[in-house]
């Protein structure tokens, strides 16, 4: 009984993590993310990977990071990943692992990415990812799907970008599918320390939702982030913090208006030339 009780909870737990908002199978996952409103198309390093894998075309250094969010401060809502970068002469290639719930009900993942520019303001990117659903004594499932994504300066200093994640519909319970989402938006500096972003993202099965994000660097020594978003209407805030020469501490706050906060956080390192 208590087995049973613990997978209707986290069951209901990820169907109130779709309303208004995309599916729960492998959520996108970044703290800087997470701090900007959930913006991430026009990112230009190591965080693309769990983005807009066009952004890693801009990755000039091997980079790695590792992420932990608590959904809705909730245990059996833990969502975790890992990934890295490595560019090379032909390309930036990319490997994400990823990691939700718990033994009553988990996902996998693992992600293979690859970008590369094809002029100084076009970038393509996408990504080729197997995830496996794990439902107590109910067995599991696994598939593949493909990301694709693109970046284009419009005017100097104006990027904008687009995505399909999860290109590939397949059903992965019964009336269950995996979540196709189109997405675009638009980013621009203001001044050397301010950039926003904003997108547009529509999940074929949800209200579009649009975000907005901002990121503030008034220092070498912080980076202070915030952003809103409408469906189903929320806020967060987060911080970067440098705390040696090639690594950055990453932390979150979102707050969703019916099931509360996520908080996040996670680290980053990027080799220096």
């Amino acid at each position: 009984m208590n087995r049973f009780i613990s997978i209707v909870a986290i069951v209901l737990g990820v169907i109130f993590q779709s309303l208004h908002a995309q599916n729960a199978i492998l959520l996108p996952i970044s703290p800087r993310s997470s701090g900007m409103g959930k913006t991430s198309l026009n990112f230009t390093d190591v965080h693309s990977l769990f983005g807009n894998q066009a952004g890693m075309a801009a990755v000039e250094e091997f980079g790695a990071l590792g992420m932990v969010e608590q959904r809705f401060l909730l245990a059996d809502l833990r969502q975790a990943a890992i990934g890295a970068v490595l560019p090379t002469f032909s390309g930036v290639f990319g490997l994400s692992l990823r990691n939700f719930g718990t033994l009553d009900y988990r996902e996998n993942g693992v992600g293979v990415a690859y970008a590369r520019k094809l002029s100084d303001r076009l970038r393509i990117g996408g990504q080729l990812h197997w995830a496996q659903i794990n439902l107590a004594e109910y067995g599991s499932r696994s598939f593949f799907n493909l990301d694709f994504g693109v970046q284009a300066e419009l005017l100097p200093n104006l990027w904008a970008a687009a995505q399909v994640r999860n290109a590939i519909r397949q059903e992965v319970l019964t009336r269950e599918y995996t979540p196709t989402v189109f997405s675009a938006g638009l980013a621009y500096p203001l001044g050397e320390k301010v950039s926003v972003q904003v997108e547009l993202v529509k999940d074929i099965d949800f209200p579009a939702d649009l975000r907005f994000g901002m990121e503030y660097n008034p220092s070498k020594l912080i980076f202070l982030r915030a952003g809103i978003n409408t469906a189903p209407g929320g806020w967060s805030f987060g911080l970067g913090l440098p705390i040696l020469e090639n690594l950055v501490f990453d932390c979150a706050a979102a707050y969703h208006p019916y099931l509360g906060f996520t908080p996040s956080a996670g680290i980053a390192y990027r080799k220096k030339k």
